[in-house]
C-alpha cells in the first residue's frame, strides 16, 4: 500500500545543535516540523495493533533532573502522561520507562550517559531527544524489550568510534519479541553497533512472528554496522540515507526485510546476510546503492505485504529530504502554543 507522490510539509527553520555546522557547510537548511504534545504515531508498524498514542490523554510534566525523570516514567504507574525533558540530563544510570508515556525533549534536551529501557511495556512515544555516550554497563541508548507499540521519532543517538566496539552497546535495540515498532526521522552517527532487531540466534521460538519494525526517513552516518541487523522478524526500511558505513542492513536467521527508496553513499555492504547460522532475506526496490550491492537472498515480501499506507520519495529526493528533517529538531506546541 504505497504511494510514489513526494510529500510536502509545513516546516519551521531550526536545527539540532550537533549537526548544524555540517549542514551549514554543505548548504542544507533544516526544515523542522511543528508538532503538538498529543500527537500519535502516524507511520509504520506503530500505527498497527490499535495504534500508538503514548501519554496523549495524560497530564504534562516537565523534568530537569535524573530523579525527576525516573519518577515521571516509573513503570509502576501506567496512567497516561506526557513528560517534557528540559536541558541535558547527565548520569551513569539506566532508567525504565512505563506504558502509556510520551517523552518529548524541549529544544536542546537529551540524555548523556543515561540508558533508557522500555521492558515489558506498551504504548510509548519518544520524540525530540538527543542521546549520547551511554556506556555498555547502562545498556543501549534505548532498549525496547518484550514491548509493543513503540514510536521513536525525530531523535538523535550517537557515541564515538575512538573507543572499542564493546565500550558502548547499541543505540536502539529491539529484542525479545517486541512488536509494532516505528523508528523515524532519527539521526544515528559515530557508533559501532547501531541498531539490533532480535538479540540472539537461539531466540527463534519467541521472536518468530514478532519483531515487526519500520525504519523510515532516518540518517545513518559513520556507523560500523547494524543499520539495522535483523533476526527472525519483518523489517521495512524506506526513504533513508546511509553514509560512510561498512555494513548497513544485515538480515539474518530467516528475517525478511523490504528495502525501498534508500540512498547509500560510501557504504561497503548496503545489504547482506552474515554472522548467523541461517541467512535472512531482502527485497530491494528502487534504491541507490552508490556502487555497492544487495548481497542477501531474495525475499517474498512486497509492498502488498505491508499493512499500512506509506509514501516513497524515490532515491533522487531522499538525500535532501532526510538531511533537512532527521534529528531532534521538532518545534513542540501544546494547544497551539509553543512553550518557552
Amino acid at each position: 500500500m504505497k504511494s510514489l507522490v513526494v510529500l510536502s510539509f509545513a516546516f519551521v527553520a531550526t536545527a539540532s545543535p550537533t549537526i548544524n555546522a555540517w549542514r551549514r557547510a554543505v548548504g542544507v537548511t533544516t526544515a523542522t516540523k511543528q508538532a503538538i504534545f498529543t500527537e500519535v504515531a502516524t507511520l509504520g508498524y506503530a500505527t498497527q495493533n490499535g495504534g500508538t498514542s503514548g501519554g496523549s490523554a495524560g497530564n504534562v510534566t516537565t523534568v530537569t533532573t535524573l530523579a525527576q525523570f525516573t519518577a515521571a516514567v516509573d513503570p509502576k504507574n501506567t496512567a497516561p502522561a506526557i513528560v517534557l525533558v528540559s536541558g541535558v540530563i547527565t548520569g551513569n544510570a539506566k532508567v525504565n520507562i512505563g506504558s502509556n508515556k510520551t517523552i518529548i525533549g524541549l529544544p536542546g534536551a537529551g540524555f548523556n550517559g543515561v540508558g533508557l529501557q522500555i521492558r515489558n511495556q506498551n504504548n510509548v512515544i519518544v520524540r525530540n531527544i538527543v542521546s549520547s555516550f551511554v556506556k555498555a554497563a547502562n545498556g543501549d541508548g534505548l532498549t525496547i524489550q518484550a514491548s509493543t507499540n513503540i514510536w521513536v521519532d525525530h531523535c538523535e543517538f550517537y557515541s564515538d568510534l575512538a573507543n572499542g566496539k564493546d565500550y558502548y552497546d547499541g543505540l536502539i535495540d529491539v529484542t525479545h519479541a517486541s512488536d509494532f515498532i516505528t523508528i523515524s526521522h532519527t539521526y544515528f552517527h559515530d557508533h559501532w553497533k547501531t541498531s539490533l532487531v532480535g538479540h540472539s540466534d537461539s531466540n527463534g521460538a519467541s521472536d518468530t512472528g514478532h519483531l515487526r519494525v519500520t525504519y523510515a526517513y532516518n540518517y545513518w552516518k559513520k556507523c560500523g554496522s547494524r543499520g539495522p541487523s535483523l533476526r527472525f522478524g519483518t523489517g521495512h526500511i524506506y526513504n533513508s540515507l546511509y553514509e560512510s558505513m561498512h555494513s548497513a542492513i544485515n538480515t539474518r536467521m530467516g528475517a525478511k526485510v523490504l528495502v525501498e527508496s534508500n540512498v547509500f553513499k560510501n557504504v561497503t555492504n548496503p545489504i547482506q546476510s552474515v554472522d548467523s547460522t541461517r541467512v535472512g532475506y531482502a527485497m530491494a526496490v528502487d534504491n541507490d546503492f552508490g556502487g555497492g550491492a544487495d548481497g542477501a537472498p531474495g525475499a517474498n515480501i512486497t509492498d502488498a505485504s505491508i499493512p499500512y499506507n506509506y509514501t516513497l520519495l524515490g532515491p533522487v529526493h531522499v538525500t535532501a529530504t532526510v538531511l533537512s528533517q532527521a534529528g531532534a529538531n521538532l518545534v513542540i506546541a501544546v494547544n497551539g502554543t509553543t512553550p518557552h
